[in-house]
C-alpha cells in the first residue's frame, strides 16, 4: 500500500526518511555484492526480477488515497539474494515507481519501512529460524520460507499500516475496515502464491540463482 504524503505530518515523514536512509546505507554497505556479481545466473535473475517487480508495482488497485494494493516481492528477493540486496533492489523499484507516478519522494522512507524493511527483516528471521529448528528439505523450504513467510510478511505489513493510519492519519477505524482491511486477504494470498511459485521454479530449475538455497543442504540424501 503506497501511503501519500497528505496523510501525515512532515515531521513524521522526515523521521522515517532518516531511519530508512540509515537502513538503506547499511544494506548497500554490507550486501554480498561480490557473491551476486560473480554469479552470472544470479545477476540475470536479479535484473529480470527487478524489472518484473517494477511492472507488478504499477498494477495496483485503490479506492482512496492510501488504500491501494499491489504485489511487493520483498520475501522473494530476500530468499533469492539476501536481505541487504533485497532492500536495495526493492528500494530501486519503489523509487522508480514514485518517479513514474509523480508521487512525493518524501514518503519513500515511510513506505520503505512498511513495504521493504518489515517483510524483509521478518523473512530473514524466519529463514534463520527454519534453518535452526526445521528439517532441511525442498518442500519445507518452499512452503515455509516461500508461501507462508510471504503471507505472514504481508500480514505484518497490514498490521503496521493499520496502526499507522489509526494513529497518525485522519482515517477512522470503520474507513480502514471498509477500504483497506476488506481487501487484504486477496493481496495476502496473491503475494504468498506468487512468492511460492517463483521460489519453487528457481529452486527446481535454477538453484544457482537462489543465494539462500543449496542442493547439498536441502536435497542431498533426501
Amino acid at each position: 500500500m503506497n501511503l501519500p504524503a497528505q496523510l501525515f505530518a512532515s515531521d513524521w515523514l522526515w523521521l522515517t526518511n532518516f531511519i530508512y536512509g540509515l537502513l538503506l546505507y547499511r544494506a548497500v554497505r554490507y550486501a554480498p555484492w561480490r557473491s551476486v556479481l560473480d554469479n552470472a545466473i544470479m545477476v540475470n535473475a536479479l535484473v529480470a526480477l527487478t524489472l518484473g517487480a517494477f511492472v507488478f508495482w504499477q498494477l495496483n488497485a485503490g479506492i482512496r488515497p492510501g488504500f491501494n494494493f499491489h504485489i511487493i516481492g520483498s520475501t522473494l528477493f530476500m530468499l533469492m539474494f539476501s536481505r541487504h540486496v533485497a532492500t536495495v533492489a526493492i528500494t530501486m523499484v519503489m523509487f522508480a515507481t514514485w518517479l513514474r507516478t509523480d508521487a512525493g519522494l518524501i514518503t519513500l522512507g515511510l513506505n520503505g519501512l512498511l513495504m521493504v524493511t518489515i517483510p524483509v527483516m521478518f523473512s530473514d528471521w524466519l529463514l534463520r529460524f527454519s534453518k535452526r529448528r526445521l528439517p532441511k528439505n525442498l518442500f519445507l523450504f518452499v512452503l515455509w520460507n516461500g508461501f507462508l513467510c510471504a503471507a505472514f510478511g504481508i500480514m505484518l505489513n497490514t498490521v503496521a499500516t493499520t496502526l499507522l493510519l489509526l494513529g497518525l492519519s485522519h482515517y477512522t477505524w470503520p474507513q480502514i475496515q471498509n477500504y483497506y482491511l476488506v481487501a487484504t486477504p486477496i493481496i495476502i494470498l496473491t503475494e504468498a502464491f506468487t512468492t511460492g511459485a517463483m521460489i519453487t521454479a528457481f529452486t527446481v530449475f535454477q538453484p544457482q540463482a537462489v543465494m539462500n538455497f543449496s542442493d547439498e543442504e536441502y536435497l542431498a540424501g533426501k
